[in-house]
């Protein structure tokens, strides 16, 4: 009996000895997987970073040139490398906007407020260049979208050269002040 009842916890060692090992080699395995999620976080934070970089040069450049053509090549491929570089699509409808290109810097301008919906900027330009555009209610409608992202954009309208046409207009005096 006494005999057996070793076995038996021999056996009962022999079984959690084993469980432990098993354990110890999932939580191995788990471990080596997630040192590969975070190698690979790693290098996509790496190659973003570069990308942004890359991008934002682009953008620099562009400021210091004045061929519009090769000035909206550098903007463009800005955007290509980097859609969320600061200032890339603004840069961009302006440039537009200084051609005469009025439905471009539109797209330009909604691509901005779509890669930095927060940014109240992307609307106040959409604005901007909608109005050249004729369409003043969606001018408001911007205007009032900046406004609501950032109050301070208030200033920026009052006798503010961009919207002349709009300064005897009741809605835009209320948004002004």
């Amino acid at each position: 009996m006494c005999e057996t009842a070793l076995v038996i916890l021999n056996l009962i060692v022999a079984v959690i000895g084993v469980c432990f090992v098993l354990f110890g080699l999932s939580e191995y395995l788990k471990l080596k997987k997630l040192r590969q999620e975070i190698a690979d976080i790693s290098h996509n934070i790496d190659e973003r970073f570069y990308r942004m970089q890359k991008a934002t040069h682009r953008v620099i450049a562009s400021y210091n040139t004045s061929d519009p053509d090769k000035k909206i090549a550098l903007l463009k491929s800005a955007v290509e490398i980097y859609p969320e570089v600061f200032n890339g699509y603004n840069t961009l409808g302006y440039t537009y906007l200084e051609q005469g290109k009025v439905t471009e810097a539109i797209s330009a301008f909604k691509d901005a407020v779509h890669a930095h919906p927060d940014d109240p900027a992307g609307y106040f330009d959409l604005a901007h260049a909608l109005l050249r555009n004729g369409n003043r209610d969606m001018c408001m409608e911007n205007l009032r979208k900046a406004i609501e992202i950032d109050p301070a954009y208030r200033k920026d309208l009052k006798d503010n050269p961009l919207f002349k046409e709009l300064h005897d207009d009741p809605e835009y005096k209320k948004l002004a002040t």
